[in-house]
């Protein structure tokens, strides 16, 4: 059963603007949780090692690329206050190398670092990865926000699911190290992204795409679920996959 987001609130006059966000945002994981076979698989307990090995080299790849499309947004926000680029600067800065926890996560369910090639991203992890850029480059200048309104703070609802891949696969915190960070990390800086959203959106084509880029980033997002279940199949079957090296610790 899901949990609803921490209420928000305004300093300004945008209530009813983050009252439409998260409505919409609430709607749309509601239907994620409905439809994807990947939540189904983690809920039942019918998975191993190998799922979330497959989770997180994916979360390897497009994590790799966030500090840098946060940064390519900042880099063009000339319509924007200062303040609007320090944040894209400052949130880079601080996203800079968490693809490395995601990789310290894999390695550490018994596969060598030093010696181990990563597949190359799923096709729909490479869409959501190009998205962002796309997002970065183009439009609104503050529109990438609505990706960072959802990822900063997802963990209302995904927290049930981890608690589920902890037990299940016996998993320690240094095991964990992704996903402890940003747990830890996440509430302020959702709290900050509303803040500057609150200061630096200020017209109805700001929040039009802000929400636009939220439900869509977050629905890309299911898409990859989508596809790393596929994949988890494919090495239970014993059918072609880029990821037959993980039947190593499954």
């Amino acid at each position: 059963m899901l949990t609803q987001a921490r209420p928000r609130t305004s300093t300004h006059d945008n209530t009813q603007h983050f009252a439409r966000l998260d409505q919409a945002l609430s709607k749309a994981w509601q239907e994620l949780f409905e439809r994807s076979a990947f939540i189904r698989c983690i809920q039942s307990g019918a998975f191993d090692s190998r799922l979330y090995a497959i989770y997180m080299t994916e979360t390897h790849h497009y994590t790799a690329h966030n500090a840098r499309n946060q940064a390519l947004a900042g880099a063009r926000a000339f319509d924007r206050q200062p303040q609007y680029l320090k944040f894209c600067f400052e949130h880079a800065d601080e996203e800079t190398g968490h693809e490395l926890l995601a990789l310290h996560d894999l390695c550490s369910l018994g596969l060598d670092r030093a010696t181990l090639t990563l597949p190359d991203p799923l096709p729909a992890t490479e869409v959501l990865i190009a998205y962002l850029y796309w997002v970065s480059e183009t439009g609104s200048t503050v529109r990438r926000l609505g990706y960072s309104y959802w990822a900063e703070n997802c963990y209302t609802y995904v927290d049930p699911l981890l608690q589920e891949v902890r037990l299940k696969l016996e998993l320690k915190d240094s095991q964990l190290t992704f996903f402890v960070a940003h747990s830890q990390i996440d509430d302020a800086h959702a709290k900050e992204v509303q803040k500057v959203m609150d200061q630096h959106c200020v017209s109805d084509e700001d929040w039009e795409g802000v929400e636009q880029v939220m439900l869509t980033s977050l629905r890309l997002t299911g898409r990859m679920l989508d596809e790393i279940y596929e994949e988890y199949r494919a090495l239970e079957e014993g059918r072609p996959t880029r990821y037959l090296f993980l039947n190593s610790i499954g």
